[in-house]
C-alpha cells in the first residue's frame, strides 16, 4: 500500500516558518509597547512629582528664579511625557499591524492544514474501499472455488 503524500507539504512549511517569524514580530512588537506604556508611567509621575515639588517650593517662596526654573522644568516634563504618548500610540499601532500579520499567517497555515486534513482522510477512505474491494475479490473467489468443488464431487 502506499503512503500518503500532500504535494503542496513545500507550501506548509513556508507558511508555518511564515507564521513562526510573525508570532515573533508580535510578541516583540507586544514588548516594545509594553516599554512604551511603563515609560509613559514613568514620564507621568516624574510629572505629578516635579507638580508636588513646585508646590512645595512655591509654599516657601523664596526666589522667583526658583519658581520660573520649576515651571519651565514642569513644562519640560510635560513635553517629554507627551513624546512619550505619541510613543506608545506608534508602538500600538504596530503592535495591531503584527497582530493582523501573525493573524493572517496563522490563518493561511490553518487553510492548508486543512486541506492536508482532508486529503489524508479521502485517502485513507480510499485505501479502506481498495482494501475492501481486495477482501471482497477473495470472497468471490473463495466462493467460486468452493463452488466449482462442490460441483465436481455431485
Amino acid at each position: 500500500m502506499q503512503r500518503f503524500k500532500f504535494r503542496p507539504q513545500a507550501a506548509l512549511d513556508l507558511r508555518r516558518r511564515r507564521a513562526e517569524v510573525a508570532e515573533r514580530d508580535l510578541a516583540a512588537a507586544n514588548a516594545r509597547t509594553d516599554a512604551a506604556r511603563v515609560a509613559l508611567d514613568a514620564a507621568r509621575a516624574t510629572c505629578a512629582n516635579a507638580c508636588r515639588q513646585a508646590r512645595d517650593e512655591q509654599e516657601q517662596a523664596q526666589a522667583i528664579a526658583t519658581l520660573l526654573w520649576y515651571q519651565n522644568w514642569i513644562a519640560a516634563q510635560y513635553r517629554e511625557a507627551a513624546h512619550k504618548q505619541e510613543e506608545l500610540f506608534r508602538r500600538c499601532d504596530e503592535a495591531r499591524a503584527a497582530l493582523d500579520k501573525a493573524t493572517k499567517a496563522r490563518v493561511d497555515v490553518r487553510v492548508l492544514e486543512r486541506l492536508r486534513d482532508r486529503a489524508r482522510e479521502t485517502f485513507a477512505r480510499e485505501a479502506q474501499r481498495a482494501e475492501q474491494k481486495s477482501i471482497d475479490w477473495l470472497a468471490v473467489l473463495r466462493t467460486l472455488a468452493l463452488t466449482r468443488e462442490r460441483e465436481e464431487h455431485t
